[in-house]
């Protein structure tokens, strides 16, 4: 789910972490392994590199196979493609997935002071780098 800014960019409401993982993406006529690339709670980014005959809009089934063996299963429908790169908009089915997706993307995501640390050792090393 995308929100406009007024600078015509998006603004996600959730926003994707970076996370590989192995997934089946599945329609109700066939399933291909697809990689999974960025996750957010409303959405992921997958790559499918066999051929396929998916369409936008087309209603799909994700199920992730998390670094723990667990599964998540997310519903929802193909938003876009370009080359082999599929993005999904799809929501967590039930509170059990809903929890574990929960889980997965608060260990990928990174501290809220990540920017500030980086800043911070930027600033240190131009002051200490000769000009």
């Amino acid at each position: 789910m995308n929100a406009p800014t007024n600078q015509g960019r998006e603004k996600r409401y959730f926003p994707r972490v970076d996370f590989r993982s192995n997934a089946t993406l599945m329609t109700t006529q066939k399933k291909w392994p697809v990689c999974i690339i960025d996750l957010s709670f409303n959405g992921a980014l997958a790559a499918l590199i066999n051929p396929h005959p998916l369409i936008e809009g087309e209603e799909v089934i994700l199920a992730i196979t998390t670094d723990d063996g667990e599964k998540i299963k997310m519903q929802g429908r193909l938003a876009h493609q370009r080359d082999h790169f599929l993005g999904i908009e799809c929501r967590a089915t039930g509170i059990d997935n809903q929890s574990r997706l929960r889980d997965l993307l608060g260990k990928h995501t990174p501290p809220a002071d990540h920017n500030r640390g980086v800043n911070e050792l930027n600033a240190h090393t131009s002051l200490h780098t000769p000009h």
